[in-house]
C-alpha cells in the first residue's frame, strides 16, 4: 500500500503498472487516487470486489483491467460505478449474465473483446435488463442471438425495441409473433427475411396469432430481397 501511494503520486497523465499480477484492497485504494487519465493493471490475473470497489473510484477517463479473464458479479458491479469514459476489460472468458448486467450501467464504454463476448452470452439466458447491457457492449450487432424463445421474450423484445441505438440480429431463426411485433416497434432494427424465421407457439402460453406484416416492413424486406437477389 505504501509503494502504491508513492507510485499514485506520479505527476504524469499514465501510470502503467502491466508486470503486477495481484492487488489488495489498500493498495488498490491507493493507486486509485492517481490524478492522471489513464491507470493500466493489465497484469492482473483477479480482482476482489474491494479492489474493484476501491479502483472504481479513480477520477480518470480510462481504467484498464485487460489482464482479467474472470470478473465476480459484485466486482463487475463495483466497476459499473467508475465514473470514467472507458473501462478496459478485453480478456474476459467468464461472465455471468448478473455481471453483465451491473457493467451495463457504466456511464462511458466498456470494451470486451466481440469473440468472447459472443461466447459468454451464448451460455446465459437473456432477460430484459441483460438485453439492454448487451447493447451497448455489442454496439447493436446481436448476432450472437439466434432465438427469442423464452417465456419473457416479449418483455426482452419491448426492452431492445425501446433503445436508441440502431439493432441488428442477423442470425435470428426462432421466434414468436407478439416478440416479432415487439421487436419491430423499433423501426431501425435489422433482421432477416420473414419467410426465413420460423415462427413459434408463444413460450409463455398465450393464444399465438398470426403475424401481419406492416407496409414498411414489407417495403424493406422487398429491398433485400433484391438485394440478396444481385449478390
Amino acid at each position: 500500500a505504501d509503494a502504491a501511494k508513492a507510485l499514485a503520486e506520479f505527476k504524469g497523465q499514465s501510470l502503467s503498472l502491466s508486470n503486477l499480477t495481484t492487488l489488495a484492497a489498500d493498495a488498490a485504494k491507493a493507486l486509485a487516487e492517481f490524478k492522471g487519465n489513464y491507470l493500466a493493471l493489465d497484469g492482473l490475473k483477479g480482482l476482489s470486489a474491494e479492489a474493484a470497489k476501491a479502483l472504481a473510484q479513480h477520477r480518470g477517463e480510462r481504467l484498464s483491467l485487460r489482464g482479467l479473464t474472470a470478473l465476480s458479479a459484485e466486482a463487475a458491479k463495483a466497476l459499473g460505478e467508475h465514473k470514467g469514459q472507458q473501462l478496459c476489460l478485453d480478456s474476459v472468458t467468464t461472465l455471468s449474465a448478473e455481471a453483465i448486467q451491473a457493467l451495463g450501467q457504466h456511464r462511458g464504454s466498456v470494451s470486451i473483446n466481440a469473440l468472447l463476448r459472443n461466447k459468454v452470452v451464448a451460455r446465459h439466458p437473456l432477460s430484459p435488463q441483460t438485453a439492454k447491457a448487451l447493447v451497448l457492449f455489442l454496439q447493436g450487432d446481436l448476432s450472437c442471438i439466434t432465438a427469442l424463445d423464452s417465456p419473457d421474450s416479449v418483455a426482452i423484445a419491448k426492452a431492445l425495441a425501446a433503445t436508441t441505438r440502431p439493432l441488428s440480429l442477423p442470425n435470428l431463426k426462432k421466434i414468436s409473433p407478439k416478440t416479432l411485433a415487439a421487436l419491430i416497434e423499433k423501426r431501425d432494427i435489422g433482421i432477416p427475411l420473414i419467410e426465413t424465421l420460423e415462427l413459434i407457439p408463444e413460450p409463455d402460453g398465450s393464444a399465438t396469432e398470426d403475424f401481419v406484416i406492416p407496409e414498411w416492413l414489407e417495403e424493406r424486406q422487398k429491398q433485400n430481397r433484391g438485394a440478396q437477389a444481385a449478390e
